[in-house]
């Protein structure tokens, strides 16, 4: 191959991996999810996760939160996050729900914009 072909070559991979690159860091894509548990009231802060850890006074004063496996929208992993559970709405265990993913390691909690049909009815809360 001669010098063109390579520099062209290497133009178009690098292209391809910055298209990649190119969503808003800050750009939040809402996601299926399925309620694992809720944080029980009684943990403490060493017990937590730092995104719950860092709210420990509204969890004590009765503030719900819920545990929420999803799958990320660029990646086959499930991940869990944790989201306050709206004041009124009622969740049950494996519920399934729409969020917007925080990450908990930049104490961000997921946000609940749906709750979807109920999988199961054990475990309301």
């Amino acid at each position: 191959m001669n010098l063109y072909w390579k520099t062209g070559a290497a133009t178009l991979a690098l292209l391809s991996l910055s298209a990649c690159a190119w969503n808003d860091p800050h750009e939040h894509h809402d996601a299926a999810g399925t309620v694992e548990r809720f944080i029980d009231p009684q943990a403490q802060p060493g017990q937590l996760p730092p995104c719950l850890a860092s709210r420990i006074a509204q969890i004590q004063g009765g503030t719900r939160f819920a545990a929420i496996r999803y799958r990320h929208w660029a990646s086959h992993f499930k991940t869990m996050v944790y989201a306050e559970v709206p004041a009124g709405m009622s969740l049950q265990l494996h519920q399934e729900v729409r969020i917007e993913p925080g990450q908990c390691s930049h104490d961000e909690l997921a946000v609940i914009v749906q709750n979807e049909a109920l999988s199961t009815s054990k475990g309301a809360m």
